[in-house]
């Protein structure tokens, strides 16, 4: 049987087992020292394999350092060492007189941030985070440490009411993550309602998730029941939270802390009972120091915060990922087609800047071409390499034909290069890359997935 016991703190519940049924690996745990600065005497040991160094509140290791950003390092646990990753910061991460950005230290190994002097020991009385025995959660699936981690804790948090905040870069899974939680709990049969923040208008943003009553502005002809009121007893997964307008941001507080809301144009409060799930690919922390998020709302998201690894740091989950996407692509009428392993060890070398979404759309491809009956290297060539496109794409013009032929591939190749650049810039996030583009934001959708980009950004 498993126990958790729950504790609150300034940042949120954090969760611990009491009662661990699943493996624990063993291991050394690094433990990051701030040595000299402002800093100096902050210390933490790295029990999970994820981790944040930074002035704000909110990270792992805190250091109160004017020069240190809100988020300054990101940490991965690599057995006993720590591959350190500048959070692209304004004054730098340093050894010595030479500036890094992405970086593994063994013990003893130094960094200096702003004015702290960072050192890395081994923490010879703590023990890692507690690893799932399973490799799946929900349509979840990984070998690896980190993923292992992340379905321990989601089994031990799907049963309890926590408001859960989940973050990953785009297509990683924070949708199936939210999925695979309600389905875990006990709201399971109740409604779960998916509410996507970059498609509310801001206008209608407030109408749309609390509802209106009749005549509460210009069309309104009858009472309408919002988001929230229709996932009553069940799950709320509001998916990219970060995108939330800054008007609604406080009503939406009001609604978790109250439970209960109240319709435009009305004056009677309706109790709701919803469990509320977030997502975001942003860094919030960062959002908050821009003054574009509120910081008490962050707060009251984060009574559980769980962290998606993208699929670059975790090349070992490639095998298992290949094995239930290409039987999803078949579906239950025929055999999933075969992978071989230089076609495999091909996509383990990938950066794969859509992760496990861009991963699907190269194998629905390959699936589709192999003409074999086996996806092989030459299949996957050139795919997985992030936005330099496809071994076509890269390949010289055809002149030939007539002009305005010739011209229409022109123009269809300068679309992909320009919107898969676009999306690069921008994150992913069609509402930054439309207003960069100067595009209209539903007509940068349509030219994306026109050209086979729309999510994988």
């Amino acid at each position: 049987m498993l126990g958790v016991m729950t504790q609150e703190t300034s940042g949120g519940t954090e969760v611990h087992s009491t009662e661990i049924a699943e493996r624990v690996a063993v291991a050394a745990v690094p433990r990051l020292t701030a040595i000299s600065g402002p800093g100096a005497g902050r210390a933490f040991a790295m029990a999970r394999s994820l981790a944040t160094v930074g002035r704000h509140k909110t990270n792992d290791l805190v250091l109160d350092d004017p020069k240190v950003s809100g988020v300054h390092l990101e940490l991965r646990r690599v057995g006993d060492r720590v591959h350190a990753r500048d959070a692209s910061t304004t004054n730098g991460t340093w050894i010595g007189a030479h500036r890094v950005f992405d970086i593994e230290l063994a013990a003893g190994g130094e960094l200096m941030v702003g004015s702290t002097l960072l050192r890395l020991d081994i923490d010879e009385g703590a023990s890692p985070a507690a690893l799932s025995a399973g490799d799946s959660f929900g349509e979840l699936v990984g070998h690896s440490n980190e993923m292992r981690e992340l379905f321990a804790t989601l089994e031990r948090i799907s049963p309890k009411e926590l408001t859960v905040l989940v973050q990953g870069e785009t297509g990683t899974g924070k949708e199936e993550v939210a999925r695979a939680i309600h389905a875990r709990s006990p709201r399971a049969s109740a409604p779960f309602v998916v509410i996507d923040a970059t498609a509310l208008p801001e206008s209608l943003a407030e109408s749309l998730l609390f509802g209106h009553e009749k005549g509460a502005f210009t069309g309104a002809d009858q009472r309408r029941i919002g988001l929230f009121e229709a996932a009553h007893g069940g799950t709320v997964f509001l998916d990219e939270i970060g995108e939330l307008p800054a008007a609604v941001q406080s009503k939406f507080l009001r609604v978790l802390e109250r439970r209960e809301v109240t319709r435009v144009g009305g004056t009677i409060a309706t109790k709701i009972d919803v469990r509320v799930i977030a997502a975001t690919h942003r860094e919030l922390r960062l959002e908050i120091e821009a003054s574009r998020f509120r910081e008490d709302l962050f707060f009251r998201l984060a009574q559980v915060r769980v962290f998606i690894p993208p699929l670059r740091d975790r090349p070992e989950d490639i095998a298992i990922l290949c094995q239930k996407l290409l039987q999803q692509i078949a579906g239950g009428n025929e055999a999933p087609i075969r992978i071989e392993a230089d076609a495999l060890e091909h996509l383990k070398a990938q950066p794969w800047p859509g992760n496990v979404r861009e991963l699907r759309n190269v194998l629905t491809r390959a699936s589709a071409l192999a003409p074999s009956g086996a996806i092989r290297r030459s299949d996957v060539a050139g795919e997985g390499v992030g936005f330099r496109g496809t071994r076509e794409e890269r390949s010289a013009l055809d002149l030939s034909g007539t002009f305005a032929n010739a011209k229409q591939q022109a123009i269809e190749r300068f679309e992909s290069a320009y919107l898969a650049a676009l999306m690069k810039r921008s994150g992913g996030n069609l509402s930054v890359a439309s207003r960069e583009a100067d595009i209209a934001r539903h007509h940068l959708r349509d030219l994306l997935k026109k050209r086979g980009l729309y999510g994988i950004s």
